[in-house]
């Protein structure tokens, strides 16, 4: 030490004393541990704010659509400016909706005018020669305005027809009327209100009545027919329910091994016949995903392991109206019951709990404003108070 530090010290020691250096140096040890303390709670607080304005960021990512605001319903359909005009008279004639009508023509030919099949089927409706002569009004197939006329009038004698074949549990008029359009009236199946049993026009019906809601309607907006008109959907933007999630199946009838088809017995395990949600999974090998509440909320049922990895929200957002939504087979969760819960919050993980899951996935239902906290789902073998999440979160921006 320097003579200059050792004068120095000397100076201090005898100014303050031993006994003040060491409070001086426990003080500033003190104020230094009070700092560092301060930082890591701000740090803390920023994190988790970060967090969480990324997780709403993220839960939006990828959406199909997004909201419009309005909430409400027939607002006009997506096509060449050439057919707006003609598909809103052939809906009108027809009696189906225009996104219904705008998706079967972009099935048919993609709206092209020159279109003509292996068959002899031509024009953007492509009409066979035979179903032209009775409907076509001795226009021309290629042309739209005539082409969409005769379509009007075709599907309008479907779907009357298809009125008649409808049956409580089966298809509704409009599929029956969509199906016999490309496989014939005569098809098998359709007079006892079933698709044909050809793969080629079932899909045909998938893609058009999937299609139609969100690569047609402006804004996303529900499609008449679609059996959520129990559900009123009021302005904003819904939060994607599980980040990063794929859709991996859809909600209605599909066939289980060993359960005759139209079977929804519970006691035999064949109500799986019908699902009731719509499954989102995250890639598989990786572990579960966050599961978020879509919009504000507050939990009424949370039985988590002990029911199928079960949470229950009932909508609370003062826009939309109260229905339940439920989050099932997840490997744990956030949240309790009666707790509040804002758009993006977390609220468990995906997983793959309960009896019928197979796989990591969020299975996640909609039930109708009025159904009683703590549903569940087939409560009493019914399946009526559930509806299709799909066009609901199509319509939010959250699919």
């Amino acid at each position: 030490m320097s003579i200059k530090r050792k004068v120095a010290t000397a100076v201090i020691v005898k100014w303050v004393g031993i006994p003040g250096i060491v409070l001086t140096i426990v003080v500033l040890g003190l104020v230094a541990l009070f700092a560092a303390v301060m930082t890591f709670m701000g740090v803390g607080s920023a994190a988790a704010k970060d967090q969480h304005d990324t997780q709403v960021a993220a839960s939006n990512e990828g959406g199909t659509c997004k909201a419009s605001g309005s909430g409400g319903k027939g607002g006009g359909v997506q096509v060449p400016k050439e057919f707006q005009g003609p598909i809103k008279d052939a809906a009108k004639e027809s009696g189906l909706p225009e996104q219904i009508v705008a998706a079967q023509i972009n099935q048919e030919s993609q709206f092209s005018t020159g279109a003509t099949s292996g068959v002899g089927a031509q024009g953007p409706a492509q009409f066979m020669p035979a179903t032209w002569e009775a409907y076509g009004n001795g226009g021309n197939p290629r042309d739209v305005k005539d082409a969409m006329a005769a379509y009007g009038r075709y599907m309008k004698h479907l779907l009357s027809t298809a009125k008649g074949w409808e049956t409580k549990g089966g298809m509704d008029a409009a599929r029956l009327a969509v199906a016999a359009y490309n496989a014939g009236e005569g098809a098998p199946g359709l007079s006892e209100g079933k698709l044909p049993p050809y793969e080629e026009t079932q899909n045909y019906v998938k893609v058009i009545f999937e299609g139609a809601q969100d690569k047609f309607s402006v804004d996303c907006e529900q499609v008449e027919g679609q059996g959520v008109s129990e559900v009123e959907l009021g302005d904003g933007e819904w939060a994607k329910p599980l980040p990063g999630g794929q859709k991996t199946s859809g909600y209605g009838p599909r066939h289980i091994i060993d359960c005759a088809p139209g079977d929804y017995t519970i006691s035999n395990g064949c109500h799986a016949n019908y699902h009731l949600g719509y499954d989102i999974a995250t890639p598989a090998g990786g572990k579960g995903g966050t599961v978020v509440a879509p919009t504000d909320a507050v939990v009424v049922c949370a039985p988590g392991l002990a029911f199928e990895g079960m949470v229950q929200l009932r909508v609370e957002n003062g826009k939309d109206s109260k229905m339940l939504i439920n989050f099932m087979h997840m490997s744990s969760n956030t949240v309790k019951e009666g707790q509040k819960v804002k758009r993006g919050d977390p609220i468990g993980v995906e997983g793959n709990v309960g009896q019928l899951s197979m796989a990591k996935h969020l299975h996640l239902e909609i039930m109708k404003p009025g159904t009683h906290d703590c549903a569940k789902p087939w409560e009493n073998g019914k399946k009526d108070v559930n509806v299709d999440p799909e066009p609901i979160l199509k319509e939010k921006g959250a699919a």
